[in-house]
């Protein structure tokens, strides 16, 4: 959105202090970017362990 001075309006994050244009969904793009990125991160961890106990559980199993 422009005004008719051709200038973006802008509003600073809360959390991060950065800009972003006043028409951004979802509130700001850096922090929005952050929290995906912390959701992949906690679902291949998840992931990790679990095939860590099949792993385990399927050696004691073998064995």
């Amino acid at each position: 959105m422009t005004d008719q001075t051709g200038t973006e309006q802008t509003v600073r994050c809360d959390r991060c202090n950065h800009p972003y244009p006043v028409v951004t969904e979802g509130g700001c793009p850096r922090c929005r970017s952050i929290r995906r990125s912390n959701a992949v991160i906690v679902t291949l961890l998840v992931m990790l362990v679990i095939l860590a106990l099949v792993g385990w559980i399927g050696t004691l199993v073998l064995t």
